[in-house]
């Protein structure tokens, strides 16, 4: 690592931690609610790279119902501003839901 480009160490650095974040704050991947995506809309790229095989964002999208936006909102590790709270635990509950199948792991343990 000492002889890889800086851009490269400080992109690992940033990755290990997000991941190491999103298996600490989902108890390592057992425990994935709507709430803890809610509180953590920035662990959604960990989870989506956690299952097998890693789930496009595009796929996600299309099999939780949910839009580009919304998702992609989550990614930046932000909650969308505009949506009602009934519409936002609509789509973290389904995005929970396929996570959950597709890691194997009951939604609410």
């Amino acid at each position: 690592m000492k002889f890889a480009p800086k851009a490269y160490r400080d992109t690992r650095k940033k990755t290990i931690d997000s991941v190491e974040q999103g298996l600490a704050r989902t108890k390592d991947l057992t425990t994935i609610t709507p709430d803890v995506i809610k509180a953590n809309p920035g662990i959604l790229p960990t989870l989506r790279m956690s299952t097998c095989p890693p789930l496009a964002r595009d796929r996600l999208i299309g099999l939780a119902d949910s839009t580009k936006n919304f998702v992609g909102c989550l990614e930046e590790g932000k909650l969308p501003r505009l949506l009602s709270p009934e519409l936002l635990e609509e789509h973290l509950r389904k995005i929970a839901g396929i996570l959950s199948r597709m890691l194997d792991v009951d939604i609410f343990p």
